[in-house]
């Protein structure tokens, strides 16, 4: 039971989860503006069936960073026997978790390849960088979430390539807010493991310039994203629906982050 709890966490449910909506509101989109599906867009089998493949792609592609992320992060995993959401605290081993990440993997980069060559190289350079973050950077750099800001930032690119081989100013748009919501959002859970790094040697952003200035951070970050939506907005076909549901979220994150610069603990920023 452990051992299959330890998988479920690797998925990060609740986070990946927030996959699903998001890709499926880049594909509408895209697919309303740049899709040729006809004039009757919802009765086309063929627009159903693309949709469903760029979702699970995004899904999988995802989950499997979450696993390779595990892979890498074992010893410090096992270093802090009290994180029971970490996988490595489940009977799960190493080779577990890189099977786990090519099963996830290996089929979401299958599916973007069908769908588009343009989307699946895209793919192979989010699953690079994501490499380098885990297997490299996160260890080696304080500004490792760098090597995670350009393939989440990739993936409104890669599918608007699903239905137009053209840089849109859409996806360039959609990407920006990707782009500013990463650091923000990794800075502050990277506080969570301060002690933790602290014992193994890690050269975490925390650990170097300390809590209270990353807890500024990522205030900057969650203002950026409020802008950069509202930006967004503005230069899109985006409606209003977007804009409030975009400023709702940009203004809870607001909100946690002055609770954070107020309050600079680990739990606080996680």
């Amino acid at each position: 039971m452990s051992w299959g709890k330890g998988l479920a966490i690797t998925l990060r449910p609740i986070v990946s989860m927030v996959t699903i909506p998001w890709t499926l509101a880049l594909a509408v989109f895209a697919a309303s503006i740049y899709g040729d599906f006809g004039n009757d867009i919802w009765s086309s089998g063929e627009y159903w069936t693309t949709l469903l493949l760029v979702v699970v792609a995004s899904y999988l592609g995802v989950t499997a960073g979450y696993a390779v992320n595990d892979y890498f992060d074992y010893r410090v995993d096992l270093a802090n026997p009290e994180r029971m959401d970490k996988a490595a605290n489940h009977g799960i081993s190493r080779r577990d978790l890189l099977s786990y990440a090519a099963v996830l993997g290996v089929p979401s980069l299958l599916i973007w390849l069908y769908l588009s060559p343009l989307a699946f190289i895209v793919a192979i350079v989010q699953m690079l960088c994501i490499l380098a973050y885990s297997g490299w950077a996160k260890a080696s750099t304080p500004y490792s979430n760098l090597f995670v800001v350009l393939p989440t930032a990739l993936m409104p690119v890669t599918v608007f390539f699903v239905y137009t081989p053209e840089l849109t100013k859409e996806a360039i748009l959609l990407a920006s807010v990707n782009g500013v919501f990463e650091p923000g959002f990794t800075w502050a859970g990277v506080c969570r493991d301060v002690e933790t790094d602290a014992k193994l040697g890690v050269r975490s952003l925390p650990i170097l310039r300390g809590i209270p200035a990353v807890a500024r951070m990522v205030l900057v970050m969650w203002v950026g994203l409020a802008v950069l939506t509202v930006v967004t907005w503005y230069y899109t076909d985006l409606g209003l629906v977007f804009l409030i549901g975009a400023m709702f979220a940009a203004i809870w994150l607001i909100a946690n982050g002055v609770a954070f610069v107020k309050d600079p603990k680990p739990g606080t920023g996680g």
